[in-house]
């Protein structure tokens, strides 16, 4: 009965040695605190801009899509009479958003882009671990209508001023490669109906001449069975003259001279439209001041307060 009655923890007892190593435990407490202070003046700092955005207007793709409905006006499958609608705007619209999407979250274009900040600051070598550090600092978030959220794109770096300026020329290096990929794209779309109006010329040619040798063929026989002067004069007509073009071949010649000239190029635009501009941020995200002195100063607490104890067992032994 004794031996258990020693076991058990006296709570005054303890609470009266704490009360008496109170300096231990305030000053565990300041050097907490220091502690957390000074790890935060060295410690790498962590500042992240954010921008946010959603597709840009027509007035920022003007260009753009006047090439494409001029593209389409003279398709070979296209309704002269018909005109382009608002539907049409839209997928044009949608369509440049997500070629920039597609950049801004693509892992080559962010290497490319730090790439072209070494060049540009000649001073900064990069190694294959910090850049690969630096692209895991450029990060995108898709947004989702139904929980009311935009597209976001952030930029961690070491300064509040820095992550603002690096995400602002990442936004500018992303649109310079939106706008190439843009004007490679309508390109080719313009070589491609530039050969399936060249194949459609060639077969209405090639129909123009059968129908051609047809007639000769037809009046030719006419000629040698009845010795007509009227037909023999027709054919003579018919020779020098050639191939009928028919409306159809005059049309499509009359495209692909339009076409020859190819689309023009494309001058800078802006593929989104911002809803928050990348500002420099106003607090860091790490280290977190508040928070370390918190977390440390109750580490300081509890080393003071063992240490409290030990002196009070000390001198009671």
């Amino acid at each position: 009965m004794h031996s258990s009655i020693d076991n058990e923890l006296d709570v005054e007892s303890c609470v009266q040695r704490l009360w008496r190593g109170k300096k231990w435990i305030g000053l565990g407490l300041i050097l907490g605190i220091l502690l957390a202070w000074a790890y935060t003046m060295f410690a790498t700092q962590k500042w992240v801009a954010v921008a946010q955005f959603t597709r840009p207007d027509l007035s920022k793709v003007t260009r753009y899509y006047q090439e494409l409905s001029k593209l389409n006006q003279l398709s070979t499958y296209s309704d002269p009479a018909s005109t382009t609608d608002n539907a049409d705007v839209d997928t044009v619209l949608d369509a440049v958003y997500q070629t920039f999407l597609q950049q801004l979250a693509s892992v080559d274009n962010r290497r490319r882009f730090w790439l072209e900040q070494e060049k540009a600051d000649k001073g900064t070598s990069l190694t294959r671990t910090l850049l690969d550090r630096r692209v895991a600092s450029i990060q995108f978030a898709a947004g989702d209508k139904l929980h009311g959220t935009v597209d976001t794109l952030s930029l961690s770096a070491e300064s509040a001023a820095t992550s603002s300026q690096l995400l602002k020329r990442y936004l500018t290096f992303t649109d310079q490669q939106v706008m190439a990929q843009v004007q490679q794209q309508l390109s080719a779309a313009w070589q491609s109906e530039m050969t399936k109006i060249a194949q459609q010329i060639a077969f209405e040619k090639s129909v123009a001449q059968a129908a051609y040798d047809q007639q000769v063929k037809q009046l030719k026989n006419e000629a040698a069975q009845s010795d007509d002067n009227q037909t023999k004069t027709a054919i003579n007509v018919i020779e020098q003259t050639g191939p009928v073009a028919s409306d159809n071949l005059l049309h499509d010649q009359a495209r692909l001279a339009a076409l020859q000239s190819g689309p023009a190029s494309l001058k800078p635009f802006t593929s989104w439209t911002m809803l928050q501009s990348p500002e420099p941020p106003i607090s860091r995200q790490s280290p977190r001041l508040p928070l370390l002195m918190v977390m440390w100063g109750l580490v300081g607490i509890l080393i003071g307060a063992g240490v409290a104890l030990t002196q009070c067992v000390k001198k009671k032994e």
